[in-house]
């Protein structure tokens, strides 16, 4: 009986000694491998267009101030996101925080790094086949520009304008509205925003000659993508045969240095027959406004839960929009995000999944992808560029300010959890965004595809649609009820299985037999 006892006593003493080293071995197990996802990515313009203001984004030399060394350290996140390009907002010297006055558009503001690192930044954008584009502002500069500051003191020395920059503003005597006066002078200068951005003479050949130079300055010199192009519809304000002309010499004007530079507008106008007046510039896109905001027709399809308007939005859009790519978006740092005016997170999602279904190249605004909301519900301008939340609350290494107003972060001025957290969260909306653009990067035909609307009559909750593009053909059925639903399809329509899905919950997953769709609440899916 001892021996026994002292057997039992060895086994345990062994099961003890074990114990930490079979803990240990469990520890290192490697996590099961997801499947792969198979990607079928084009390269051309129709991109998954991540727009980021950079003093905002990730800093990176703790001065509380992004810059361009901190989008070069989260290249790899925005790439696992899915976007396939970046548009980064002015970088050039300015006066103010969101710098749409510039001083100088042959070098970085100091705030945001140097010439040297740009260039890091693009060339490892590029590795990872990301296409960057920058701001280009020539409707106006900065009023301490020394352009303008030249030509002003030539016209207080000489009594008129002349001298280098002359002609590169529009000075006159007698006083209209949206002219500021010449200190010391009897003349005015337009100055259609405020009187710290006077407007350039875009009629010049001097200063036609200037932005040619500056467009090969970035696109040869420096290897950008392409150009965003601010305030489009200011050029020659009140006249759109004027603007499309000037945007028609601009463009060609850029593609005589890269070929496939990418030419995107902001043409912020209420009618989609307005919009495409600005097509016939031959520029690649021009912002989707009319589809943009609380009002928009996307959110606006979502919030009454009407899929037959918005098949029916998709097919008005091709028919309207004959030429170029679409640039649908949902929020940028002009307007509220849609974290703030699409009401709970089911629809914030949704919001993000039928943006995504789009055609054309879709941009999302920096945080769009965690839920974020303007500081403290404010939708003032520096409102709109809270710092991105990066980690949970009292975690700020690399952290901004909260916004260009100097304001430490406060974790209170954000609804929904980080990126840290959410990236953990399968539910959460960073990964549904992620999950969104993957589909995008899967089935070219999302962006590229002709549209035919299917949508039922006898259900107006469901939205369906086909996209064809060479022969890939897919159909794209949404769910915008909060309840779930029953969806015969049409037997024409060849289905035979789901290739593709996005939830709100991914616990409950949509199911296809005998051709009968049962569809979760707000779920979309695509089959072939």
């Amino acid at each position: 009986m001892r021996n026994f006892t002292k057997k039992i006593l060895a086994v345990l003493l062994l099961a003890c000694m074990l114990l930490p080293f079979a803990v240990a071995c469990k520890d290192k197990e490697e996590p099961p491998k997801q499947p792969e996802v198979q990607l079928n990515i084009i390269e051309d313009n129709y991109r998954n267009w991540y727009e980021i203001y950079v003093g905002s984004f990730w800093d990176t030399n703790n001065d509380g101030i992004g810059d361009l060394n901190g989008v070069t350290a989260k290249l790899d996140y925005i790439k696992d996101m899915g976007f396939n390009g970046i548009w980064l907002m002015p970088i050039h010297p300015s006066p103010t925080y969101h710098k749409y006055d510039v001083n100088d558009y042959f070098t970085i503001d100091k705030d945001y790094g140097t010439l040297e690192d740009f260039d890091n930044l693009v060339a490892e954008a590029h590795k990872r086949d990301i296409k960057l584009i920058v701001d280009l502002v020539v409707n106006h500069t900065s009023s301490v520009n020394p352009w303008f500051l030249q030509a002003c003191q030539y016209i207080r020395e000489h009594g008129e304008p002349g001298g280098e920059y002359g002609d590169f503003y529009n000075f006159q005597t007698n006083k209209e509205n949206n002219y500021e006066p010449v200190s010391g002078t009897k003349y005015y200068y337009e100055a259609r925003f405020w009187s710290g951005m006077p407007d350039l003479n875009l009629d010049s050949e001097n200063v036609r000659a200037k932005i040619s130079e500056i467009m090969e300055y970035w696109l040869i010199d420096h290897n950008v993508d392409g150009f965003r192009l601010d305030a489009v519809t200011s050029y020659y304000t009140g006249s759109i045969p004027m603007n499309v002309e000037f945007l028609s010499w601009l463009n060609t004007e850029a593609k005589s240095f890269k070929e496939d530079a990418f030419i995107v507008g902001e043409a912020w106008v209420g009618a989609d027959y307005t919009i495409n007046q600005y097509y016939q510039s031959g520029c690649d896109s021009f912002f989707l406004f009319t589809g943009a905001q609380a009002t928009g027709t996307i959110a606006t399809a979502i919030k009454q839960a009407s899929g037959r308007s918005l098949g029916g939005l998709m097919v008005r859009l091709q028919e309207t929009y004959t030429t170029g790519i679409l640039a649908p978006f949902l929020g940028n740092h002009d307007t509220m995000r849609p974290g703030s005016f699409m009401p709970g997170e089911e629809r914030v999602k949704m919001a993000g999944g039928v943006l995504a279904m789009m055609n054309g190249g879709c941009f999302v605004y920096y945080g769009e992808e965690i839920g974020m909301l303007s500081k403290g519900g404010n939708n003032s301008d520096p409102a709109k560029r809270i710092a991105m939340k990066w980690q949970p609350k009292n975690i700020y290494e690399g952290h901004c300010f909260i916004s260009p107003e100097n304001t430490p972060v406060d974790a209170s001025s954000y609804l929904y959890p980080s990126v840290q957290e959410q990236q953990a969260d399968e539910n959460s909306i960073l990964n549904y965004y992620k999950r969104a653009m993957q589909l995008r990067n899967m089935f070219p035909s999302i962006a590229r595809g002709t549209v035919e609307n299917h949508s039922p009559q006898d259900n107006t909750f469901i939205c369906i649609v086909t996209k064809t593009y060479g022969d890939e053909k897919i159909t794209i059925v949404i769910n915008l009820d909060e309840w779930e639903q029953k969806v015969t399809l049409d037997p024409s329509l060849g289905c035979t299985e789901i290739v593709g899905d996005l939830y709100v919950d991914n616990s409950i997953k949509a199911g296809y037999s005998n051709g009968t769709l049962v569809l979760p609440p707000y779920s979309i899916v695509i089959l072939k």
